[in-house]
């Protein structure tokens, strides 16, 4: 009962969020920034204490370092994204790729172009808008291989979207959990290219049998790609992600400038780029504020205490995987989840002295397969919608190898190598 009372104005957000999707069969017709601005009023004059004192602590909590620092790296990541795109970037990587393939290996080239796009973009939805339109033309009607195809997609824009340093999900991960990104990086990669290279072979033995025409024009040169380089070198090289997104937008805009693009029109991208990310840098203020208003009235004190009864890791660690999948089954939005999730689920790791990167890359890892297997979520949706319905959900989720196999990869991470050495818990930040 104490856990509920604590909570109850995030439970609050989490029914007005969820009826609101049903009653309009659309999770995203109502904006979460609205819900989550009437739930924190509603919190500000229920929690003990006075109005005053109550929006003092909102406010120090919306302020926190690792919440502002998030909003800006939203931004730059944004204003990277739509540049990057505008000078033919994508485009680009896209053509390279399909113009020198067979039908033989499309289906495998095609997964490693969406894990590549989704990685440069930072997006999932992004990557799924950019490449599903092909979906059909490369497909040559055969509904096998446009379910196959459809599945890829689906995994590969998944893929990016847990691990590029760019991404939503990586930027709310990190920085509630107090983990650098390029060391969640490091502990993500594994699991991810592992789980890709299966998914490859997957792909590659089930793939059917048809002949398809590929062409895709594109006449930009290689240069185009050096934003998408830097951003990876520079990550390795443990500069500071602003320091890196900041370097990296600068390097597409001296590229933009040499297309004869003018300085007007590459501020008013960037610019756009920015707004791109209002909603999820508002909500970050907003959850974030909420948080701090939750766990200064013992909210996360108690979750604590409840788990710290059993006193064993692998009970902190089911607790936390099982808050963050049922917190984006509820809110049909993995970066959402995560902003919740992410101060709980580092005070439990605080608590049981687990650690804390590996912990924040299992995080993103099950909120993303979470958001993948919905049928209500962003990407299932779109990616239906751009052909035109074509395919069923369950055609699509059966053949997205890439999410069952890091769901079953992940498990097995955990139960024999998470739990089994000990030192590996015992390590921290």
């Amino acid at each position: 009962m104490k856990i509920l009372k604590n909570f109850l104005p995030l439970f609050l957000f989490f029914g007005i969020y969820l009826s609101s999707g049903i009653y309009y069969n659309d999770f995203y017709a109502l904006s979460p920034v609205i819900i989550a601005f009437g739930t924190v009023a509603f919190a500000i004059i229920y929690f003990k204490g006075s109005v005053n004192k109550n929006i003092d602590l909102f406010l120090k909590g919306a302020g926190n370092n690792q919440i502002l620092t998030m909003c800006f790296i939203f931004f730059l990541s944004g204003s990277f994204s739509f540049i990057t795109k505008e000078i033919g970037s994508v485009d680009y990587l896209v053509a390279l790729i399909l113009n020198h393939i067979t039908p033989q290996i499309l289906f495998i080239a095609f997964f490693v172009i969406s894990c590549l796009i989704s990685f440069a973009l930072g997006t999932s939805v992004g990557t799924i808008v950019t490449l599903a339109p092909l979906l059909p033309g490369l497909a040559s009607e055969n509904t096998d291989a446009l379910i196959l195809l459809s599945g890829s997609l689906l995994g590969g824009a998944m893929f990016g979207d847990n691990l590029s340093i760019i991404s939503d999900t990586t930027i709310a991960a990190t920085q509630t959990m107090g983990v650098k990104m390029i060391d969640k990086f490091k502990a993500n990669g594994l699991i991810a290219i592992t789980t890709a290279i299966i998914t490859c072979v997957l792909i590659y033995l089930n793939q059917p049998e048809f002949s398809s025409n590929i062409t895709h024009q594109n006449n930009k040169t290689w240069l185009v790609l050096l934003p998408y380089f830097a951003i990876i070198v520079l990550a390795l090289c443990r500069l500071h992600v602003l320091v890196v997104l900041t370097i990296s937008c600068l390097l597409a805009v001296v590229i933009a400038l040499f297309q004869d693009m003018t300085f007007l029109s590459i501020s008013k991208i960037m610019f756009n780029g920015m707004q791109s990310t209002f909603e999820i840098s508002a909500l970050s203020l907003l959850i974030g504020g909420l948080s701090f208003l939750i766990e200064q009235n013992k909210g996360f004190k108690n979750v604590l205490s409840l788990i710290s009864k059993s006193k064993k890791p692998w009970v902190a660690i089911s607790s936390i995987l099982s808050m963050i999948v049922f917190i984006n089954m509820a809110v049909a939005n993995n970066t959402i989840a995560l902003l919740i999730c992410g101060p709980i689920a580092r005070q439990i790791s605080e608590r049981f002295n687990l650690n804390k990167i590996r912990i924040t890359s299992l995080l993103d890892i099950f909120s993303c397969i979470t958001q993948g297997f919905i049928p209500y979520g962003a990407q299932v949706l779109i990616l239906l919608t751009l052909i035109n319905q074509k395919i069923s959900f369950i055609d699509l989720v059966s053949k997205s190898y890439y999410l069952t196999i890091l769901l079953i990869v992940s498990v097995i991470y955990i139960v024999f190598f998470m739990n089994k050495n000990k030192k590996r818990l015992d390590k921290t930040v």
